[in-house]
């Protein structure tokens, strides 16, 4: 999964302050960029596997594993290009315990799968609701992190319903259609 860099077409009213100039430019800097990710795989095989992570490059080097061939990015969510990789990392560590005490096996045990030689507990989980782990996931992002992602909002007008709300930028799998995008987004979206 590549993100195509995107031209940031907005132009800077020549007479704005240099208020709006820091405002114009973060915008710029973050619309354009194509690094700083936290993002959740997915095994097309197995429907209950879960793996959250981040980069600070290109995400077409987190989309694959030789080790699984199944193993695919389901979505990432796009950092603000100002994000630090231990301010990241941080934020990455906070979610997975999150996860972690939320995804729990009837016998109360975690889902969240350790290494097996080592015994350190992993970045993925096995049994899990993937759809309910990436809603919880988005959630937890957005209320506690927010200020450190790129913001969207959506709106969406169908004959039976309207939906419209803010959510974190998402940017799925290739392989998941227009429609299915709009339905994970409209499972995820915040209250305006």
């Amino acid at each position: 999964m590549k993100r195509e860099r995107k031209k940031y077409e907005l132009e800077l009213d020549p007479f704005a302050c240099y208020k709006m100039e820091y405002i114009h430019d973060k915008a710029k800097a973050n619309y354009e960029s194509t690094n700083k990710w936290l993002y959740l795989g997915a095994d097309a095989r197995d429907q209950t596997f879960a793996k959250v992570g981040i980069t600070m490059g290109d995400l077409a080097s987190r989309s694959s594993s030789s080790a699984n061939p199944r193993y695919h990015l389901f979505c990432a969510f796009k950092c603000d290009n100002d994000i630090t990789m231990s301010v990241l990392e941080g934020i990455e560590k906070d979610v997975l315990n999150h996860l972690e005490s939320i995804f729990l096996n009837p016998d109360g045990s975690t889902m969240r799968e350790a290494h097996y030689e080592s015994g350190r507990i992993s970045e993925c989980f096995y049994g899990v609701n993937f759809l309910e782990l990436f809603c919880a996931l988005h959630y937890c992002l957005y209320k506690k992190y927010g200020k450190y992602f790129v913001g969207s909002e959506f709106y969406e007008d169908d004959e039976f319903n309207f939906h419209a709300g803010n959510y974190l930028d998402c940017e799925f799998s290739p392989r998941i259609s227009l429609m299915e995008r709009s339905s994970y987004i409209r499972m995820i979206l915040q209250p305006i």
